[in-house]
């Protein structure tokens, strides 16, 4: 052996001994020295290790020790080992590094230089040293570091943004969590932020009322009454500074005269589009009226009326309804509309006045003679259905089946219920049955928006399951009546074979609807030429079908809605090359559903975004798409009715489209791409156009800045104050609401002013109404304060969050962190960030106390989407397991719901059960297993919903996900008082369906492939543990009749008596509850039971000696009157094999247990402390053997001793056997038997 290994081999034993016991390593200090003075780095290292080990046990000062070494360490930066001993030693400087500040400002150099190298070809050893490095400055205080390392900050984070090693990032994270900390505690309090000044576009929308309708002209009202809805309050002013009672004006009489006025002037043209524009702006007119009388009650009379409100509500309705019986079809048709917007800012408890409304709109809709009232009564029908209370089923399901099926039918009728038959189909009256094609369209809009709340509902009157289920399948035939009706008459229209409603509806329960007779029937078709002149009628239908995408995604039918957005992209001229197969309608009647289809696109989009339905590929063909079909058509000269509606739908199209995509800030779009389609819409408001080309040339600037003109249906858009980032003016693409942006501000500035000059002065009067409308749109969308609270948006019932104060520094590290997740990007040009770095970055910040404000939703689901879409571009990492990303958004997501609403809302999407059946298995298991934090940051209503839906998604779950979901119902009960928790029923009925799934458990022989069934009974065991004792006491009550082998529930039994005695083992149960159950046990057949038999003598391993020996006489007893008496001998062997002094050496089977019988019964009551039971136990057992005997040698056929069952004839294999066992048994213990019994017991026998 060379000499260097010997000194290597002394070295190592030295460090060897310096770890085991530091104060013989202090006497052996020399030798350490020796070590760390060598040459040889190998041994140097050795050295640093075991001054390390001393300096650990804090039998030798670091400081001091380190002067003196400091001058022997060798060039550790080609030497990984050296390196990583270095900074094993270094970590323990952390102490007292702020007495000796020059040696301590030198040892966090050594350590940065280390953690901060790099030497690509030895990768594993230099990433064992960079992380011993960076857990040794974990180690140190954060203020020295910053005080002794210049941009100690932006080093730390750029070092964590460009590393890759798994184990590096580890280090780093706890890292960079110690900052954080640091940085949190030593806050900024108190910090007057300075207010952002407003751009130009919001100074000019800031002014707009005061200009266009100023000081003293509300007859401008009248002339741009679009605007005034939006813009003007009529309420007196005398009341709204809260002036003396006497003498102030009733405000009810000025907005009623309002109202008469501005329906009067309001111009629908028979256009739906339109009428969704006035339905959307009477909105906030009647949220001014109703807030106005209120305040007029309050000054009036304050404590007489007790729902305010309410009668306010309903002294309008009642206003209105007297005004539309009396006034032109103009005002008519506008009034209806307004009804329907007075529903929608009510609360869903306003039961009375919106079913007053739901009734006199009812009968407008049966008026077949007027159609001004039948169509504008559809929509406002529609809508009122999707904002009714939770109990008020009977109301909305006469309004659906009022818009499907109440019209007369000029077809001649053959049918039954809400249906017509028309050569052999069946089709819904409703939209048949009206001669009106815009009817038709209205009815198709208005059961669109129908289906926004069905299959949404997350609490009902009473806890009924039946109830529950009851209304989950009324609304799911509801949906399938709805989908049926709409793609029915869209077949019709579009001259197609059935086809669409037969694909359509085979994803819905059939009704009495005949598939077979819609595969061979002929439609009825319309002639295209007619519908052109009436376009928009077919629009509606288009709508209406683009509205339930939400609705049947909720109903478990996802191919359905990829086949209505298919469906809806086949109609759209260049837009329609992306699909194929869909369909075979004509070019004509393709070009008629183009219009309905442009406007319905954006919809279907923001849906599709939302739950992963939509590629990013896909989304900029779409826009190019839109932006060729524009060019086309403002290029082509033409004047038709059917070009201009073509040309304003594309328009408030894109605007849509490109917002629902910016908004949701997850896809990047060309900056060109954006300022083309924006310069489209100047060309068709500023050309000489008709004024509805105009119209949807500024409504697309305004939508495209997130306005939603005309768009009723829940998109999610942000609010325009959403901070966003964008820092880069010479990026690209855009990313994130199109406001923020300022590579686009001077286009959005001048397209602005252009409209803002026309409403403010205009030759053509229409031109000015329209501009000034949509001007409104953008300026209420951004200044309205109760955006987030709108009556329109979809409730998820979450719990609110608390505002936090949010002052960062620029060189914050959470702030550094965010900003760089916020421009993290896959699809720009640069380096492609690795898939750890992310995680690593998530988890820092999932531990942060707070964040900035950013927009957090859009964030978290670009990082969802992350890893896909980096999958091909980045080398595969085995160290990260699959999803892990997506697992991280998720933890991130719990951690901060509380406090930041879009992820509080992206929980409740993910856990929505139509969304969480589509997630991977790994996050499905995630969600369950932090069950307990969603309840955290749910309220009470949507976590009744979330209860629910579990039980009822767990019958078809694997084993892994019921094991996630016991762990996470143990921790809702370890976190919850159950006596206070209003979800406690939910809890327990989950609880419920869990244990009917858990697989028969057999304690004997635990293959590989069971391993999953012992954790699934672990976790369930855990968990039942916790659960209220009066309700689990009920649960696994155990009656007699129930222990019949063979009976139906027989297994259930077996497996509650299993857990029964496993909760007695683990403390949770008191050891009476088995006592309860001996006789009923020990009386069943040994073959279903074996297993309950283990369990039992487990729980009674840890018992007092009384108890069980109390249990080995009732046994024996047992045997005697038994008719299984294997069963209470097998119980017998396998308790006494454990207690006696054989157990190490007794196998478990079911036969040995009984041979080893003679030997463990005699061992046990050998012992002293058994001999007070060895009398009683002998002589039932000599009872037991007779019995046995005389049973076997067929002297006794049946028994007929009271008390004594005869032995069942299933023991019969086993008679022998018995017999010979219970012999050696009571020959082994002969001593204890009288003489009789002897001689009795020597005259037996045996073969």
């Amino acid at each position: 052996m060379s000499e260097r290994n010997i000194c290597i081999s002394i070295a190592a034993s030295i460090r060897d001994v310096c770890r085991k016991n530091p104060d013989r390593g202090v006497d052996l200090i020399l030798s350490v020295s020796a070590c760390i003075e060598s040459r040889d780095p190998i041994i140097q290292a050795i050295g640093f290790q075991s001054l390390a080990h001393l300096c650990e046990a804090d039998v030798i000062d670091f400081y001091t020790a380190w002067d003196v070494i400091a001058k022997h360490v060798l060039d550790y930066s080609s030497d990984p080992v050296l390196a990583h001993s270095i900074c094993l030693l270094l970590r323990w400087g952390a102490m007292d590094a702020e007495a000796y500040p020059e040696a301590s400002e030198n040892v966090l150099q050594i350590l940065w230089g280390i953690g901060a190298s790099v030497h690509p070809g030895h990768g594993s050893q230099w990433s064992t040293a960079r992380t011993s490095a960076f857990e040794a400055l974990t180690q140190y205080e954060v203020s020295h570091i910053e005080k002794n390392t210049p941009d100690f900050k932006k080093r730390s984070t750029d070092l964590l943004f460009s590393e890759t090693n798994p184990n590096v990032l580890r280090a780093m994270e706890e890292f960079q969590v110690k900052i954080i900390t640091y940085e949190h505690i030593n806050r900024r309090r108190l910090v007057k932020e300075k207010r952002v000044v407003g751009s130009k576009i919001e100074k000019l929308l800031d002014v707009f009322p005061q200009v266009v309708f100023s000081s003293g002209e509300r007859s401008k009202a009248r002339e741009l009454p679009g605007a005034a809805l939006l813009c003007l309050s009529f309420t007196p002013k005398d009341l709204s500074n809260q002036g003396v009672s006497r003498g102030l004006r009733d405000p009810h009489a000025e907005y009623e005269n309002a109202m008469v006025e501005i329906a009067a002037s309001l111009q629908l043209s028979r256009n739906i589009f339109v009428a969704l524009l006035a339905l959307q702006s009477w909105k906030p007119f009647m949220r001014r009226w109703i807030r106005a009388d209120i305040l007029y009650f309050d000054a009036k009379s304050p404590t007489t009326v007790l729902d305010k409100s309410s009668k306010a509500a309903n002294d309008i309705l009642k206003s209105m309804i007297r005004i539309a019986e009396e006034v032109i079809p103009r005002s008519s048709e506008n009034i209806a509309l307004a009804i329907g917007a007075l529903c929608l800012v009510l609360p869903p408890s306003a039961h009375t006045v919106k079913s007053t409304a739901s009734k006199f709109l009812l009968n407008w809709l049966f008026q077949h003679e007027h159609e001004h009232r039948q169509w504008s009564a559809a929509i406002s029908l529609g809508l009122i259905s999707s904002c009714l209370h939770v109990t008020d089923h009977k109301q909305k399901y006469q309004n659906i089946t009022g818009l499907v099926e109440k019209l007369p039918l000029d077809y001649p009728i053959h049918g039954f219920g809400g249906w017509g038959r028309v050569s052999g189909v069946y089709y819904p009256r409703v939209l048949c049955g009206s001669k009106s094609t815009l009817v038709k369209g209205a009815c198709g809009v208005g059961l669109g928006f129908s289906c926004q709340d069905l299959l949404t509902r997350v609490e009902v009157a009473d806890n009924s399951d039946l109830d529950k289920e009851t209304i989950q399948i009324q609304e799911e035939f509801l949906l399938g009546k709805i989908v049926r009706a709409l793609s029915l008459m869209i077949c019709q229209f579009t001259q197609s074979s059935s086809d669409i409603v037969e694909s359509l509806s085979a994803y819905f329960t059939p009704d009495t609807y005949d598939l077979d007779s819609i595969r061979t029937a002929n439609l009825p078709c319309e002639n295209c030429d007619d519908l052109e002149e009436d376009i928009w009628g077919v629009a509606g239908l288009v709508l209406g079908l683009a509205s339930s995408v939400g609705a049947i995604y909720r109903a478990g039918a996802h191919d359905a809605v990829l086949k209505i957005k298919g469906l809806i992209l086949s109609w759209i001229p260049h837009v329609n090359y992306l699909v194929q197969n869909y369909g075979s309608c004509s070019e004509g009647a393709e070009i008629v559903m183009s219009v309905g289809s442009c406007l319905a696109l954006p919809i279907v989009v923001a849906f599709c975004q939302r739950v992963d339905l939509m590629d990013d590929n896909e989304l900029d063909h779409l826009l190019n798409g839109y932006r060729e079909l524009i060019s086309e058509l403002v290029s082509v000269k033409k004047s038709g009715s059917f070009h201009q509606s073509l040309l304003m739908a594309s328009c408030i199209g894109a605007g849509s489209l490109l917002a629902c995509i910016l908004n949701e800030g997850v896809h990047s779009i060309e900056v060109e791409c954006v300022k083309g389609l924006l310069e489209l819409f100047r060309k068709c408001y500023s050309n000489p156009y008709p004024p509805l080309i105009h119209l949807g040339g500024m409504l697309g600037v305004v939508n495209a800045m997130g306005a939603s003109a005309g768009i009723l249906v829940h998109m999610n858009h942000l609010t325009s104050s959403m901070q966003t980032g964008y820092d880069q003016k010479e990026s690209r693409y855009l990313r994130g609401p199109l406001l923020s942006s300022p590579v686009c501000q001077p286009n959005l500035i001048s397209l602005m002013q252009d409209i803002f000059l026309v409403a403010q002065n205009s030759d053509e009067h229409q031109l000015q109404q329209y501009a000034a409308w949509a001007v409104s749109f953008l300026r209420h969308h951004m200044w309205s304060k109760e955006l987030l609270n709108s009556a329109d948006s979809i409730k998820t019932n979450v719990a609110g969050s608390n505002p936090v104060s949010q002052s960062f520094s620029d060189d914050n590290v959470v702030m550094r962190l965010s900003l760089w997740l916020m421009h993290l990007s896959a699809s720009e040009v640069g380096i492609i960030a690795n898939v750890g770095t992310v995680v690593t970055v998530l988890r820092c910040l999932s531990r942060a106390p707070r964040l900035p404000v950013l927009d957090w939703g859009a964030i978290i689901r670009r990082c969802m989407r992350y890893e896909a879409q980096v999958a091909e571009l980045l080398p595969p990492d085995a160290a990260l397991k699959k999803g892990i990303l997506r697992e991280e958004c998720l933890l991130f997501s719990l951690s901060h719901a509380n406090q930041i609403d879009p992820l509080l809302t992206f929980l409740d999407e993910l856990s929505d059960l139509s969304r969480f059946r589509t997630l991977e298995l790994n996050l499905q298991s995630c969600l369950l297993v932090h069950l307990a934090d969603l309840i955290k940051v749910f309220s009470g209503s949507r976590i009744e919903k979330l209860l629910n839906d579990i039980t009822h998604y767990l019958s078809s779950v694997t084993s892994i996900l019921r094991i996630s979901c016991w762990k996470g119902l143990y921790q809702c009960l370890d976190e919850a008082s159950l006596d206070s928790v209003d979800y406690v029923y939910q809890i327990e009925k989950c609880m419920e369906v869990l244990f009917s799934l858990l697989p028969a458990q057999s304690t004997s022989v635990i293959e590989v492939d069971q391993l999953s069934s012992v954790e699934e009974w672990s976790e369930a065991v855990r968990c039942l543990g916790k659960a209220r004792r009066g309700w689990l006491l009920d649960f696994l009550q155990v009656l007699q009749e129930d222990l019949v082998q063979g009976a139906g529930q027989f297994i259930e039994v077996v497996k509650k008596i299993q857990v029964k005695a496993k909760l007695v083992r683990t403390g949770s149960l008191p050891l009476t509850e088995l006592g309860t159950l001996k006789a009923y046990i020990l009386n069943s057949e040994s073959h279903g039971v074996w297993d309950v038999l283990i369990e039992v003598v487990a729980a009674l391993q840890h018992a007092e000696g009384s108890v069980r020996r109390q249990w080995v006489v009732d046994a024996v007893e047992i045997s005697c009157v038994s008719s299984y008496p294997s069963t209470a001998l097998r119980f017998l062997g396998l308790l006494c094999g454990n207690c006696c002094k054989y157990m190490p050496l007794l196998i478990l089977d079911r036969l040995t247990v009984l041979s080893d019988l003679p030997v463990t019964l005699t061992s046990l009551m050998s012992n002293p402390s058994w001999e007070v039971v060895a009398e009683s136990v002998i002589s039932f057992l000599w009872v037991s053997t007779e019995r046995i005997y005389n049973w076997a040698t067929q002297k006794v056929h049946n028994d007929d001793t009271p008390g004594i069952q005869p032995i069942d004839e299933s023991e019969s294999d086993m008679a022998v056997f018995l017999l010979r066992v219970m012999h050696r048994a009571c020959v082994s213990l002969k001593d204890h038997l009288p003489l009789e019994k002897q001689l009795r017991l020597a005259n037996m026998v045996v073969n």
